[in-house]
């Protein structure tokens, strides 16, 4: 790419980022869970986020997908008691989870293979 020439001979860090969505009736891009995204079943797993999700009404998720599928939120922003867990929580909509959550990215480190979500109990 011409812009990504131009910024390396300036010393930019430039990158591009796969192409995540549907293309043709078909899911493209790299993800850590295979089957995560499929949307045919739905399946009782263990996850944790590595991010804090919050809505535009200052409620939290656990994932993207409970964010935009409509799914209950785990607190609110203003909620003075509150308080962050970072431990596994139970989910069982594992099969219609967000590609944002479990695609393979470049974490703040600049180090690629970073999936925002980890889950215990999908290979089972």
């Amino acid at each position: 790419l011409r812009a990504q020439r131009y910024c390396g001979a300036l010393g930019i860090d430039f990158r591009t980022k796969e192409f995540l969505g549907e293309h043709e009736g078909a899911l493209q891009g790299s993800f850590s869970y295979p089957g995560a995204c499929d949307r045919r079943t739905m399946r009782q797993v263990r996850c944790r986020t590595s991010e804090l999700i919050i809505g535009p009404g200052g409620d939290i998720f656990r994932c993207h997908g409970d964010l935009y599928d409509g799914r209950a939120p785990v607190g609110h922003l203003l909620d003075p008691d509150f308080t962050i867990y970072e431990g596994f929580r139970d989910c069982d909509c594992y099969g219609f989870c967000n590609p944002c959550d479990v695609k393979l990215k470049t974490n703040r480190f600049q180090i690629h293979g970073h999936t925002s979500v980890e889950i215990t109990g999908a290979s089972d």
